[in-house]
């Protein structure tokens, strides 16, 4: 026996009805999911930045401790030299404070040249977890390396894990007016040798429009019973638009490497 048109379509609106009430059911279900994502991400957010702030003050605090072990521990062993620091008046946070790197101890040189207390401290350094030199490995092994980036906010990077994801932190960093300490070589010179500079400096600065401050560490002859170690900053400068990573990091280079002669 068929059914009535009139039966049809009643069905046809029953089911109409029915999708949708099924419809509006999964659009809830799917608002009701998206607000408690976006609600976890904002407290991961706010959670972050917490602790962002924590670490800043808290390596702001040890960073000015450290200066009464750095200043006399590192001048018993060497003759250090600071030249430029006039180019550190007015110099204000952001900033990327770039130097050549031929010794683990050159963060520290770095630190002391700041004098006992900086509007730039806390100086956030790159570091890796990842060492070539026989000594930092065998160092690594005692955890001092552990202790030291922990007391002192430096944060690492690494290998592979590409270059917006390794620079997330260093950009947080400088966006909340912080300083950023980098080394572009990427790892120490063996032999005193100006290595080729990796492009993230430039990433890094270009992403946040953000100075540059240049500075140059030779090790040149003994000086008496301590080695001389000759420390120069340079005329902080903004790097310009409209070139490759690579020419901007080789531009910063060439400004190192004349600082050194």
């Amino acid at each position: 026996m068929k059914e009535s048109p009139h039966i049809l379509d009643q069905n046809h609106k029953s089911k109409g009805v029915a999708a949708a009430i099924h419809v509006q059911e999964s659009i809830k279900k799917k608002d009701d999911t998206s607000v408690v994502v976006s609600f976890f991400k904002k407290i991961r957010r706010v959670a972050y930045n917490l602790k962002c702030a924590v670490i800043k003050q808290y390596a702001r605090v040890t960073q000015v401790l450290i200066w009464f072990i750095l200043w006399p521990v590192l001048n018993l062993f060497f003759k250090i030299e600071y030249e430029g620091k006039v180019n550190l008046r007015g110099v204000k946070p952001p900033l990327i404070i770039a130097a050549n790197h031929q010794r683990f101890y050159d963060a520290f040189l770095l630190r002391i040249g700041l004098g006992f207390y900086s509007k730039l401290l806390p100086l956030r350094f790159m570091g890796t977890k990842h060492f070539s030199d026989p000594f930092l490995r065998l160092v690594k092994m005692t955890g001092i390396i552990h202790f030291l980036y922990a007391t002192t906010g430096v944060f690492t990077v690494e290998k592979g894990l590409g270059l917006n994801k390794n620079l997330k932190r260093a950009k947080d960093i400088l966006k909340n007016k912080g300083v950023v300490g980098i080394f572009p070589e990427g790892t120490m010179s063996k032999n005193s040798e100006l290595l080729q500079f990796k492009r993230g400096v430039s990433a890094l600065a270009l992403s946040v429009n953000t100075k540059v401050l240049p500075v140059s560490i030779k090790i040149t002859k003994c000086k008496g019973l301590r080695q001389l170690i000759r420390i120069k900053f340079l005329n902080p400068y903004k790097m310009h638009t409209g070139e490759t990573y690579e020419n901007l990091a080789d531009e910063l280079r060439d400004v190192i490497k004349g600082g050194l002669k």
